[in-house]
């Protein structure tokens, strides 16, 4: 599968670090989502074809967001899990209650990832 590449590197460059710098400087998925759209308004263009396997623009179109409603505005450390909606959605109570419980003492003990219970993994992976 071909890729569609930039036309023009320099203009690319500047929206990278554009989108690193308000991302907090860190390069992720969602930076490079911020990017891109930095690159286009920027007048970006590109040659050749996207990949109809593009996992940015399915991840995109999945609505991830935390699964408690309030998380979004409490202090990271505080944050449940975030996920994508169809996920969320198909959580029961307990499930949420959780997944909600083992990422926020993931979090108090400074670590960025808790893993994903079986069930809910697998939910992840399909959605």
């Amino acid at each position: 599968m071909s890729t569609a590449k930039k036309r023009d590197p320099a203009k690319w460059a500047r929206a990278k670090a554009r989108a690193r710098a308000k991302m907090g400087g860190k390069h992720s998925a969602r930076a490079m989502q911020l990017a891109v759209k930095y690159y286009k308004d920027a007048g970006g263009t590109y040659s050749g074809k996207k990949s109809s396997s593009n996992k940015l623009k399915k991840w995109g179109d999945q609505k991830w967001d935390y699964v408690s409603k309030g998380d979004k505005n409490k202090p990271k450390s505080k944050r449940g899990r975030y996920l994508p909606k169809s996920v969320r959605e198909s959580l029961s109570p307990a499930e949420k209650a959780s997944t909600n419980r083992k990422k926020r003492l993931a979090n108090a003990k400074s670590r960025r990832k808790a893993k994903y219970s079986a069930s809910i993994a697998k939910k992840v992976r399909n959605a």
